[in-house]
């Protein structure tokens, strides 16, 4: 999914609450139980000095996610740290109010915290269960203005009122923004124009220290 993480651990497995009509996971794997805590996740090696992903099979910050299980999670990275060779984790998540929850947890200081702005518009019949786009800026904002590392990506990038999108995506203090489209081509989703993309990275790229461009832009004319 993103070309600086060296590989995915999901300790919490299942089907995501959020159902999004485009979720990779559910053309993955469309018979998925309920979500489950798999303890023999925590007999992985997880190295030394590696970035890892952790969760990048269904948002185990939902809020059908005991918080027991999410700490058994953090517990279990704190300790497996090196002292010499961190490990860097990425947490990502739509429902990024829930990272404050554990923003106090001593494994924070090594966790670059994202979350998914598809557009600053709502789609319901799209984003089904996810939280409204606001409420994970307001919560982004909180944890960029504690001097926490952040990120945004915008995959599938849908639709959207471009000054509006800029600002949200600033207010969330990225220091990395993906962009990337649609990877599903059996689901339709309302897309922005080739000129609508490259202006906005041409405006966040003004701003932000990283723009991505993800090797999925098929069809956009954009670097």
């Amino acid at each position: 999914m993103y070309k600086f993480v060296h590989y995915t651990w999901n300790p919490i497995k299942g089907r995501c609450l959020h159902n999004c009509s485009y979720c990779y996971m559910k053309q993955i794997n469309p018979n998925a139980s309920q979500p489950r805590l798999a303890e023999y996740e925590f007999y992985t090696d997880l190295g030394k000095g590696n970035s890892i992903f952790i969760g990048s099979s269904t948002d185990m910050f939902a809020d059908n996610i005991p918080s027991e299980w999410i700490t058994q999670v953090l517990d279990f990275c704190h300790k497996k740290q090196d002292p010499e060779r961190h490990n860097t984790f990425l947490l990502q998540s739509k429902n990024p109010r829930r990272f404050l929850e554990f923003i106090n947890h001593p494994l924070m200081q090594h966790v670059v915290f994202a979350t998914t702005i598809e557009s600053n518009r709502f789609y319901p019949e799209i984003m089904n269960k996810a939280p409204k786009i606001e409420e994970r800026v307001e919560a982004m904002e909180k944890i960029a203005n504690q001097g926490f590392r952040t990120m945004v990506t915008a995959e599938p990038l849908m639709q959207f009122d471009h000054t509006d999108m800029v600002s949200i995506i600033k207010r969330c203090q990225p220091r990395l923004v993906a962009i990337g489209r649609n990877t599903r081509r059996d689901i339709i989703l309302p897309e922005p124009t080739n000129e609508e993309v490259q202006l906005l990275v041409h405006e966040l790229r003004k701003c932000i220290p990283k723009v991505h461009i993800k090797d999925n832009h098929n069809g956009w004319d954009v670097k």
